[in-house]
């Protein structure tokens, strides 16, 4: 008997659950990866929400920051951006995560702010507290 593609769906989402349900257990590498997205997620709402609080306690509490700013440049740079009523979204769609350890890189992040395009890669270090930023590379 074929099956076609959407009578295939429910039977693969029935084995996904299945399988959840089995106990099959998610690599370390993958939920880092996960958690470490999620935080670039949490980071994009803090900023377009213009919440600079939420946004600085995303950032671990050695980040230097663009020019030395640190923390305090992040809350900075949220300030003036609820000034001007800019906005900010994060594209990681073409994005590559690699774990290390206790290091997650994701590299290739689009990000639009206002009219303003960049890329960037972004260093994160899991510390007690979970996933920090603490450094950001901005691409040319």
């Amino acid at each position: 008997m074929e099956m076609n593609a959407k009578q295939l769906r429910p039977t693969i989402g029935a084995l996904l659950v299945a399988a959840l349900l089995a106990g099959c257990q998610v690599s370390p590498e993958l939920r880092d990866e996960e958690g470490a997205l999620r935080l670039l997620r949490d980071y994009e709402m803090a900023v377009a929400t213009y919440d600079a609080e939420a946004a600085m306690a995303l950032f671990s509490d050695d980040y230097e920051g663009w020019r030395g700013s640190g923390r305090e440049g992040v809350a900075q740079m949220v300030e003036r951006m609820a000034e001007r009523e800019s906005t900010y979204e994060l594209d990681l769609t073409g994005s590559v995560v690699t774990v290390d350890g206790d290091t997650v890189r994701i590299e290739d992040v689009g990000a639009l702010m206002g009219r303003w395009e960049m890329k960037s890669t972004y260093v994160l270090l899991r510390t007690d507290d979970g996933w920090k930023i603490t450094n950001i590379e901005f691409q040319r």
